[in-house]
């Protein structure tokens, strides 16, 4: 009998050890799942505010074009396939935009990109000069 307890000496440790082990990897794996769920959620925080970042260039874009229009301006825009960076601004909550200009007559087409936090979002309109 005696034999018996000197062979399962020490067979305690190393089962709590295993068991402490097992606990400490299963933590782990649940402790990254949260971590990539968290940073999911800030960059689709993220992917909205520079989605109406490029909304706010669009509506400015198109603001531009019916004041141009209300002059009685035909086409003030240069008389170009493209301009790079037309208008850009920034915003109050750190976003920003550009706007870019493409002309196919009678055709404009406005491409505004919104940034945030190193996301970007882009919004096109299209729409017919009179």
């Amino acid at each position: 009998m005696n034999k018996d307890k000197k062979n399962q000496k020490g067979m305690i440790l190393l089962l709590t050890l295993f068991i402490l082990s097992s606990i400490l990897v299963v933590t782990l794996a649940a402790a990254d799942l949260v971590m990539a769920g968290i940073r999911m959620n800030r960059l689709v925080g993220y992917s909205s505010l520079a989605f109406f970042a490029a909304e706010a260039g669009m509506e400015r874009s198109l603001w531009e074009a019916r004041t141009w229009e209300a002059r009685g301006e035909a086409n003030p825009l240069p008389d170009m396939a493209s301009v790079q960076n037309l208008f850009f601004g920034s915003l109050s909550n750190g976003s920003s935009y550009t706007v870019d200009y493409a002309s196919s007559t009678p055709n404009v087409t406005f491409k505004s990109i919104g940034s945030f936090g190193g996301v970007k979002r882009s919004v096109e309109s299209t729409f017919e000069i009179r």
